[in-house]
C-alpha cells in the first residue's frame, strides 16, 4: 500500500463551531453550514488561536474558523449553552 505524501492531501476550509475540544489521537468534531462533522483521527494540531484552528488527520488539513464561538477551541471543558431569561 502506498502511502501519501503530505502535499497530497486535501485541504478543507471551513467557517464553524468546535463541538469539543481537538485531541490528538481522536476524532474532532464540529458543525459548519449547518452539518456536523465528525473527522478520522486527528493525528496532528498545527496551529490554534482564539478564533482559528488548523489540524490534521489522516487524509486532510482542516483550517477550521470559529464562528460564533471562538474560544470553545481553547476549552478544555465541554461548553454548555443556556438561554437567559
Amino acid at each position: 500500500m502506498r502511502k501519501k505524501k503530505a502535499e497530497e492531501k486535501k485541504t478543507v476550509m471551513l467557517c464553524g463551531t468546535l463541538l469539543c475540544p481537538i485531541i490528538i489521537g481522536r476524532p474532532a468534531l464540529f458543525a459548519a453550514g449547518g452539518t456536523l462533522y465528525r473527522t478520522s483521527i486527528v493525528i496532528a494540531l498545527h496551529k490554534q488561536t482564539e478564533d482559528n484552528i488548523h489540524f490534521e488527520t489522516k487524509n486532510t488539513h482542516y483550517h477550521l474558523s470559529m464562528s460564533p464561538f471562538p474560544l470553545a477551541a481553547m476549552s478544555p471543558l465541554p461548553v454548555r449553552l443556556t438561554a437567559c431569561a
